[in-house]
């Protein structure tokens, strides 16, 4: 059996296994022992019933017999910190150079603190049960706890919003009562504050260690202050560090191998793909960084126009297929696209436009 097993969009395996397993929990073993994945990860599958559409994988049964494209999610239990990796070997450019993007989970899952902190925690809360006594937190604690905290935030994304800070703090008190404000109705807006100052520290931190994405607005000498260029909804690899071993020199060297195959009456796909995946890291910095003009990213990435390249380059950034994508936004808008036609139909001057959507009304399975 052939399975084409996607562990990030820069890192996509195949392997070949004598048979279907059994089971799923099989199936796994086999994704372990193979690939080297620890910790603990679901399955989906493309399923040929619905257009290849990504599925959880439940049953083997519903697992195509000959060959079938699988994706790997590396989970972590709530309240634990996570230790979902993969080998040394098998590191993907997500978790080199930039912190690992996910969507960021309500209710929060509040991590270990120190030792000490829990024990004294421990203690506050059974406290906090029988007589509502709140804790004097002493400045040592609350920065264990909020070095905790900040950390755990920026693993998700450097650049939190307001709402994210909110969600953080309702579930320290939830999980620690005795951390509650004294003086406010939530019992969490000090919390809230404190937290922002700390990320904002360690913000700092990781602009040292050169992660790409707090270093994109690094401001240089003389610059006035700089608008804050941080991922937008959907997008996962913002600016991706390179992969472990791959150099300044070695990106370039590719990109220019890019370039140099398109040039040819017909490149070679393939290692247009592998040049093209090899180099994310830098086209990203670059284009985030430099936002060069559209005729440089023609001159320096041609391949990058291609429509594979769009469809490759789109997945890469966002974890998600471009033309499904597209296709859903298009579906949401047609009730409204139906009734601007309908407007513009009644004016007298789009007679043929009213003859087709009069046609719609009468059969609607043209909409189906």
């Amino acid at each position: 059996m052939l399975l084409r097993v996607i562990l990030s969009p820069n890192d996509i395996r195949r392997l070949t296994i004598e048979e279907r397993p059994p089971t799923v929990e099989k199936l796994y073993e086999i994704l372990r022992n193979k690939l080297g994945i620890r910790g603990r990860f679901s399955v989906q599958f493309e399923d040929p019933d619905f257009g290849n559409a990504l599925c959880n994988l439940q049953d083997i049964q519903e697992l195509p017999a000959q060959r079938a494209t699988l994706k790997v999610l590396l989970t972590a239990d709530s309240g634990e910190s996570s230790d979902s990796t993969l080998d040394t070997g098998s590191l993907s450019s997500r978790s080199v150079g930039t912190v690992e993007l996910a969507e960021w989970p309500d209710p929060y899952p509040i991590p270990q603190f120190s030792y000490d902190t829990e024990l004294k925690l421990m203690k506050a809360n059974a406290q906090y049960a029988k007589d509502e006594y709140l804790l004097e937190v002493n400045k040592g604690m609350k920065s264990d706890i909020l070095d905790c905290l900040a950390d755990g935030m920026c693993k998700i994304t450097p650049y939190p919003e307001s709402h994210h800070y909110e969600i953080v703090a309702r579930a320290l008190v939830d999980k620690h009562p005795s951390l509650r404000d004294p003086g406010s109705a939530a019992g969490w807006y000090s919390w809230v504050h404190s937290l922002k100052y700390k990320v904002g520290n360690f913000r700092r931190d990781l602009a040292v260690a050169g992660l790409p994405e707090v270093v994109v607005n690094k401001r240089k000498g003389g610059e006035a202050k700089r608008k804050v260029k941080k991922s937008k909804k959907g997008e996962v690899h913002f600016c991706p560090g390179p992969e472990e071993g791959d150099s300044e020199e070695v990106m370039e060297e590719n990109r220019m191998k890019m370039e140099r195959e398109m040039l040819k009456t017909i490149p070679d796909c393939d290692m247009v793909d592998e040049l093209m995946v090899s180099t994310f890291a830098q086209r990203r910095r670059e284009i985030v960084g430099d936002e060069p003009l559209l005729s440089e990213i023609r001159n320096r990435w041609p391949a990058l126009l291609q429509e594979r390249q769009i469809r490759a380059e789109f997945e890469r950034v966002t974890a998600q297929e471009l033309l499904p994508s597209f296709l859903d936004g298009l579906d949401a808008l047609v009730p409204r696209l139906l009734e601007l036609y309908k407007s513009s139909s009644k004016s007298g001057r789009c007679r043929s436009l009213g003859d087709i959507l009069t046609s719609l009304e009468k059969d609607v399975s043209i909409l189906l």
